[in-house]
């Protein structure tokens, strides 16, 4: 969704309207008093509207711009010897300059925190997708495991975590999804109980190669132009045949595939196309393709993570890097703020790390961990927070701390050392480092930078 104040200024059509407008202004004042074509001894100076609309609609660069050309009318006509406009106040020239500016600064300052405000919504539109992925994963697990056989015992679970420990092995390969096509295939045909599939990858510019990375059962040619990949690369989702033309046997009229399944991360980058040729009727149904959209985004999570991060031998170590890398991006690129805490427990208390974790918001990451001086800490992460809303979040923590061990206590009462460190867009990696590593004492195989 785009929440921006007017059309995007880039181009010349900006340009060209802001002197269309203008021109129109003055014409129409030329047409209905001829005598005064700026109106500066009316009631009222309209052609004044003119750079207001501009500065409203593009910004103060375009309405400074009309205002201009107004101004430069009215000493043309000065000059040309019109009575009127032979002796005026300078503060009717100076009335339309800065009546343009103010509204177009107003503008432009209202225009900068509606995109800060976007790509804050984005972000919380990412983690909601994450954690709706995680979720619907974790469901049909489990009843995936109600409908397995009893002698089978590989969840769902267990084969994307056996996925990711096989792309850790890989030691930052450039192209993981190429050594990791086989197992995908069979972990995409096994959920999907799939027959004749293929995957094939997708270049940067969008493009499907013919040539498969893995196949199930015998694929045969494919055409990178086949309509079911083209929509699907369209619509960015799963794209199927309705299953009435399966049934009537007029599918090839349309497209050689029945389903249409892209490897698409949360950033929304298409790695790769599951082109399905053939899958068993009691199969194809909106449960095994909603099923089969799901494995398939979260393995190109999984294709997509930091190397670094992948190494971290905890999966919640991973996610936490993984996220704490996210925010120093949105830092350094959006001027998006974030906070990092570490608490350190001097003392063993089980239950005020029980507070802890229940007081986490709901974009905050925590990762318990143990540091080097031999003492539990918890990292907490509070994304798009700034240096009060940490002192804020502090705030909120004694006073729960007030709440559950009595007035006279306090963190520091408890035994409790806290760190902080503020992401700005002037930080560097260096800096996270030396405070996770040096001040907080923890070491690369907990968090990865």
């Amino acid at each position: 969704m785009d929440f921006s104040l007017a059309p995007r200024t880039q181009g010349l059509g900006s340009w060209l309207e802001t002197l269309v407008i203008t021109a129109l202004a003055l014409g129409l004042g030329l047409w209905l008093t001829p005598d005064d074509p700026l109106q500066v001894r009316g009631e009222f100076p309209w052609p004044l509207l003119a750079p207001l609309l501009i500065s409203v609609r593009y910004g103060f660069v375009r309405g400074v711009s009309s205002a201009c050309l107004i101004v430069m009318a009215f000493f043309v006509l000065r000059q040309q010897g019109w009575p009127l406009y032979a002796e005026i106040s300078p503060s009717f020239i100076v009335g339309i300059l800065v009546c343009t500016m103010v509204v177009g600064e107003v503008r432009d300052l209202w225009d900068r925190r509606l995109q800060r405000l976007q790509m804050a919504n984005n972000y919380r539109q990412y983690r909601l997708d994450e954690f709706t992925r995680h979720h619907q994963v974790l469901r049909v697990s489990h009843d995936r495991l109600e409908q397995r056989v009893a002698g089978s015992d590989q969840s769902l679970r267990s084969s994307l975590l056996g996925l990711r420990e096989r792309l850790r092995t890989l030691q930052g390969t450039p192209q993981p999804l190429v050594a990791l096509a086989e197992p995908i295939v069979a972990i995409l045909g096994q959920y999907g109980s799939l027959r004749v599939a293929g995957l094939y990858p997708v270049d940067a510019q969008r493009r499907v190669q013919d040539e498969p990375l893995a196949t199930l059962g015998v694929m045969g040619p494919l055409s990178v132009h086949d309509p079911l990949i083209t929509l699907c690369l369209e619509r960015n989702e799963l794209v199927s045949v309705r299953s009435n033309l399966t049934d009537n046997g007029e599918q090839s009229d349309f497209s050689s595939l029945q389903v249409c399944v892209p490897l698409m991360d949360t950033e929304g980058r298409v790695l790769a196309i599951l082109a399905v040729r053939q899958m068993p009727f009691f199969a194809f149904q909106e449960r095994t393709l909603s099923l089969l959209a799901l494995l398939a985004g979260h393995i190109a999570d999984l294709l997509s993570s930091d190397h670094l991060s992948l190494q971290l031998p905890d999966a919640d170590a991973q996610h936490f890097a993984q996220q704490l890398k996210r925010s120093l991006i949105d830092v350094q690129q959006h001027d998006l703020s974030a906070c990092l805490f570490f608490f350190e427990l001097t003392e063993p208390n089980p239950p005020l790390l029980s507070l802890f974790e229940r007081s986490q918001r709901g974009l905050d990451l925590q990762l318990n961990v143990r540091n080097q001086r031999d003492h539990d800490g918890l990292l907490v992460l509070l994304p798009l927070t700034s240096a009060e809303g940490a002192e804020g979040y502090l705030t909120r923590l004694n006073t729960l701390v007030h709440e559950h061990f009595g007035q006279q206590h306090t963190l520091q009462s408890l035994g409790v050392r806290a760190f902080a460190y503020t992401l700005e867009p002037a930080c560097e990696r260096g800096g996270l480092r030396n405070f996770l590593y040096n001040e907080c004492g923890l070491n690369d195989q907990q968090v990865a930078i």
